[in-house]
């Protein structure tokens, strides 16, 4: 038989840690064996306490248990968390939005679960109590019309007593002569009006009865109605105050969320303007440095006798560096600036002799007048 896996983590059970010493683990059991001890301790789960405490200490001070129990023990750590674990998970959370957002998600629909079991539970008492009502009120009508009956049979007798002992009666009984009733029809009759009587007074008591619990029936019905009516209005105002929190945490959100695009969007622009301000720095630096390198390499400037317009004619064209090759200039191409004017061109021309760049413009005047055909074979402007 397959020995019984070990759950417990003994270690919290003898409030020790796992790098305890065998001192320290007999002086928490001392400790802890007074306090769960079934004599003094009154739980209902004493014994077993005091046996798993027992089990804790035998496996905890013999080294070899122990080392067997330190090899297994991370899987049982992960399975029960300590103490502090257990404290933090009580205390109030500080979770994130989204753990919010389904907190008060699980609140709505718990005060929605409760209004259902509130109505649930208030429907079956609300239809005995309507039923209840309804039956009272069918007796009640019942009742009085059977009294309204009994009224209009002992009116109807009084108005006969009544006629017979009249005047008119005695002074025409000469002429109509009547037969007069027995003594037994009369006493058959007076108890008869005496039981109509009875039963009169007697539906009157019910007729009471009835409408006493017909207005206390409808105390009930009133009285529960408006408890679960006012327990529902204290749901949906809790249900409304936490939407109302909701859309606010939403707009906040929302604005936070524009905010930090916006410094996203900002940021970013800032560094394209550095980065395009970096490149313009970039190539105006090699525009230098190559302007810096052609004049070392001995580039030779025409003086007003080589060149046969001079500050006379355009002193800006004048000062310029002037190519002495009559020849035709290929192109070059890229995406560059033109080392004479500084203007950006998708391609330079350059000269075969002195290597010298510019663009068609500046080229002009540059070179000398002269041949300006291409080479046979050469690139056409």
């Amino acid at each position: 038989m397959a020995p019984v896996p070990i759950t417990e983590d003994y270690y919290m059970v003898l409030e020790v840690e796992q790098t305890a010493t065998a001192e320290i683990v007999l002086r928490s059991y001392k400790r802890l064996a007074l306090k769960l001890h079934p004599d003094r301790n009154t739980k209902h789960d004493a014994t077993a306490a005091f046996q798993l405490l027992g089990t804790a200490y035998e496996t905890l001070m013999d080294e070899t248990k122990r080392q067997a129990y330190d090899l297994i023990y991370p899987s049982i750590k992960r399975n029960h968390p300590s103490p502090q674990t257990t404290q933090t998970s009580h205390s109030p959370p500080t979770s994130s939005p989204q753990s919010r957002a389904l907190s008060e998600a699980a609140q709505i629909a718990a005060l929605q679960k409760s209004k259902q079991d509130r109505g649930a539970r208030w429907w079956p008492k609300k239809n005995a109590l309507a039923s209840s009502i309804f039956e009272l009120q069918r007796d009640i009508r019942r009742l009085e019309h059977e009294i309204q009956n009994l009224n209009s049979i002992l009116a109807a007798e009084a108005a006969e007593e009544a006629q017979k002992n009249s005047w008119g009666t005695w002074l025409l009984s000469p002429i109509y002569k009547k037969a007069e009733d027995s003594k037994e029809e009369k006493a058959r009759k007076d108890i008869e009006r005496q039981e109509r009587r009875i039963e009169k007074d007697m539906k009157e008591r019910r007729l009471g009865l009835k409408n006493a619990d017909l207005e206390i029936e409808e105390r009930w019905f009133r009285k529960g109605k408006e408890e679960v009516d006012a327990a529902d209005l204290v749901d949906n105002r809790k249900i409304q105050s936490i939407q109302h929190r909701m859309r606010e945490r939403e707009i906040r959100e929302r604005q936070e969320r524009e905010r930090v695009e916006r410094e996203r969007t900002a940021r970013i622009w800032k560094q394209q303007q550095e980065q395009r301000e970096k490149r313009e720095r970039e190539v105006a630096e090699a525009l230098r440095k190559r302007q810096e390198d052609q004049a070392r390499k001995g580039q030779r400037t025409f003086n007003d006798d080589q060149y046969p317009f001079t500050a006379e004619g355009n002193t800006y064209q004048a000062s310029k560096i002037l190519c002495g090759h009559d020849c035709w200039w290929p192109k070059v191409q890229g995406y560059t600036a033109c080392p004479e004017c500084n203007h950006i061109w998708s391609y330079l021309l350059q000269c075969p002799g002195c290597k010298m760049q510019a663009c068609p413009k500046c080229q002009y005047t540059i070179r000398p007048r002269g041949n300006r055909r291409p080479p046979k074979g050469g690139d056409s402007k």
